[in-house]
């Protein structure tokens, strides 16, 4: 029980809306107004941990992804699997087993070009959010002098 209730606090929509927006370069001022909203309300639904679901549905729609994303989406989680797939020993065949090298080297290939990791476009995102941050930081600064 204690599990369900922390990943329930680990989901946060906005943040999910946040990564699903940068992630497809699109300005708060232009989902703002895919949705028919604000600005400043996209900013701070962004802020929101947990956004009702008409509301998600709306945004899901605006950036072209399953609801599901915005819903259910934990980066940390992403990040653990990344790790676990990443570390995992590679079984490689015996010389016994070289009749079976060819196909078993052909599938293997196959499966990593299946494979979609995630984490790439998340370290591009938090990226781009820190330059984002720092710009905005320096503009501050200029604006005070």
């Amino acid at each position: 029980m204690e599990a369900v209730a922390e990943k329930k606090k680990k989901i946060n929509h906005g943040r999910n809306i946040r990564i699903a927006r940068t992630c497809q370069n699109i300005t708060q001022e232009d989902l703002a107004f895919r949705v028919s909203m604000s600005q400043s309300k996209v900013s701070a639904l962004e802020l929101e941990e947990i956004i009702e679901d008409p509301v998600l549905d709306k945004f899901a729609t605006a950036l072209n992804i399953p609801v599901g994303f915005l819903k259910n989406f934990i980066p940390e989680e992403a990040m653990n699997i990344y790790n676990q797939t990443m570390s995992e020993p590679t079984l490689t065949n015996t010389s016994a087993e070289n009749s079976n090298d060819i196909v078993t080297q052909q599938i293997v290939g196959e499966q990593e070009n299946n494979y979609n990791y995630p984490i790439n476009d998340i370290k591009d995102l938090y990226e781009r959010l820190l330059k984002e941050k720092d710009k905005q930081i320096e503009e501050l600064k200029a604006k005070l002098k």
